[in-house]
């Protein structure tokens, strides 16, 4: 049977190689003791943190979490599994898992309490990444139901027997799944090959703009395949809006692209000719944010609309490193 100095020492090598922080403290709040997970995690050495508050990592607008902390554990209760946000060191914010448990003297009056703080950052980041995939599932879904009426309604236009409409409806359905597919295309499914800039967004704008495109003149480039997804994303995004609430949707509204190298960027500028009541002047909607999101986050630009009595233009300013490699 071990001593008790033995087991003394096996549960102090038990707190200090723990990957989740272990601390403990008085019923003051002040900081009795502070393993090396703590010190990673919070950026405090164990000399800097011994003896001071443990107010030190909690952010100011929550310093009541301490006050009821101390009054249950005071009572004799355990905090299970608290999620909550805490301060390190450098200023910056961590969300943590919190246990807090009471500890008891020689005599079962309670003293002070143990801490365990686990890390929860990467269980946050797989939640926000989950909302984000299903708002945007939402909004294609949506989508989706939205552009074949507008379609329709345009197709309709352009046609003069019920034969001629269906013909026409059907392959531009065709092609827009074809448009959504690569707009959606995920990481492991994205292209192995680079993809001609002008054929991409050619096979895009097919569906939304056939009969109404005014200008198409777009320098050779070959688009890197880590850069295809989020260029068709954009395109099946303005291609969208135009049809919903653009020049797209309504008579005699054309569309012109144009797309060419200015140094080191590459500047793509979208413009819808249509009477600007009929522009979508306002609408900043989830899709827009979403395209905004991805040329900055992926291709190192800049998305902006601006809006005047002949219509509406996008500029779509790209590093064309990023495009092309």
């Amino acid at each position: 049977m071990d001593s008790p100095e033995s087991l003394k020492e096996h549960l102090v090598a038990i707190v200090e190689n723990s990957d989740d922080a272990i601390i403990t403290k008085n019923l003051d709040s002040i900081i009795q003791s502070w393993n090396k997970a703590a010190e990673r995690l919070f950026g405090y050495t164990a000399e800097e943190a011994v003896g001071q508050s443990i107010t030190m990592l909690i952010p100011a607008d929550r310093q009541q979490e301490e006050v009821e902390f101390i009054a249950k554990l005071s009572r004799g209760e355990r905090i299970h599994h608290f999620e909550t946000i805490r301060q390190r060191k450098d200023g910056s914010f961590l969300p943590v898992s919190l246990t807090v448990s009471p500890v008891r003297d020689a005599t079962g009056k309670i003293v002070g309490a143990s801490k365990i703080a686990r890390d929860i950052s990467l269980q946050h980041q797989a939640a926000e990444q989950q909302r984000v995939l299903l708002a945007e599932m939402r909004h294609r879904v949506a989508n989706s139901f939205a552009i074949a009426g507008s379609l329709l309604t345009v197709t309709a236009r352009q046609v003069e027997t019920a034969g001629d409409l269906a013909n026409l409806m059907r392959e531009r359905l065709m092609a827009l799944s074809a448009a959504h597919k690569m707009a959606v295309r995920d990481p492991s499914g994205e292209l192995s090959e680079s993809a001609d800039l002008r054929e991409l967004l050619a096979s895009i704008i097919d569906p939304f703009a056939r009969d109404a495109l005014r200008e198409f003149e777009i320098e050779e480039l070959r688009v890197a395949p880590a850069a295809i997804t989020p260029i068709c994303l954009v395109f099946y995004e303005l291609g969208t809006n135009a049809v919903k609430y653009g020049a797209l949707g309504q008579p005699g509204g054309t569309v012109s692209i144009r797309a060419r190298r200015r140094g080191d960027r590459f500047v793509i500028e979208w413009v819808e000719h249509c009477s600007l009541a009929a522009c979508d002047e306002l609408r900043d909607g989830f899709g827009t944010r979403l395209s905004q999101s991805a040329v900055e986050a992926t291709l190192g630009g800049t998305m902006s609309r601006q809006f005047d009595p002949s219509g509406m233009k996008a500029v779509i300013d790209l590093d064309l490193g990023k495009l092309t490699n």
